[in-house]
């Protein structure tokens, strides 16, 4: 418990360091990795801090089938590797990653869940009755054999659920487009469906939908204007949209102001 508090006030101390670069479209939010590199004391004393703070909290949770060993029963790959380092393993739960999550506090409307591909129905409804809200990361899953993420079920249960491409270590160059093809052949969505998941729902899933996500009075005016290859049978923009590589982006606007330009 000591380190668990020796961390936070570290973490305290960074915030409060970056705060004089919050403010307008920068805000601060913090991110305990896992629940295989945080221990339960310090997931709730972030949760609980972050919670008072109004911080947004972003947690890698429910990834691997070793993660899900160490925490229901202290066992497997993560607990060989904890135990080699002479780290202490954590007390074997009996329990999924998300429950675990609930049962420290992390879970609320305010916490983003990434990855979430080990879950069962009941952690799926777990998720919609604290309103956390999922990145999902299907190249990342399929690159690390950690299987397939349950997009529509998450859908299906009222879920915020945004695309993403957790990082480049993961899948080398990133790419919205091909993550948001993946995520289209695993919950068999419809273009349109999935290309909200890339906009608007990631927006809904960061807290930001009242401010960007769609090209609406009053929100911020992000937009992103991409060349598509007219094909000779009829497609609709999404799907010519989704067909596309970051190549054939010419033109990113951020409130209104071009940041990125190759038209």
């Amino acid at each position: 418990m000591e380190q668990a508090e020796a961390s936070l006030a570290s973490l305290r101390d960074r915030v409060a360091a970056l705060g004089r670069w919050s403010g307008g479209r920068v805000r601060i939010g913090v991110s305990p990795h896992a629940p295989y590199s945080v221990s339960g004391p310090l997931f709730r004393a972030v949760a609980a801090w972050s919670r008072s703070e109004h911080l947004p909290l972003a947690v890698h949770v429910a990834e691997s089938e070793a993660e899900l060993e160490l925490v229901a029963n202290s066992s497997g790959p993560f607990a060989e590797a904890l135990r080699a380092r002479g780290i202490p393993l954590p007390p074997a739960s009996g329990h999924s990653p998300v429950a675990w999550m609930a049962e420290n506090g992390v879970l609320s409307e305010r916490t983003l869940c990434i990855h979430a591909v080990q879950v069962e129905p009941v952690d799926i409804n777990r998720l919609a009755d604290f309103g956390a809200a999922v990145a999902h990361c299907p190249l990342s899953n399929q690159a690390h054999r950690h299987g397939a993420a349950p997009l529509g079920a998450m859908l299906r249960a009222g879920i915020r659920v945004g695309i993403g491409t957790d990082s480049e270590v993961s899948v080398g160059q990133l790419d919205m487009l091909a993550e948001a093809r993946a995520a289209r052949s695993l919950a068999r969505l419809s273009a349109d469906a999935v290309i909200e998941l890339c906009t608007l729902g990631g927006a809904r899933a960061l807290g930001l939908a009242a401010e960007t996500g769609s090209l609406r009075l009053g929100k911020w005016g992000d937009c992103v204007v991409i060349r598509v290859n007219e094909s000779g049978e009829e497609s609709s923009p999404a799907e010519l949209v989704l067909a596309s590589s970051p190549m054939d982006v010419g033109l990113t606007c951020l409130g209104g102001r071009d940041v990125y330009r190759a038209l």
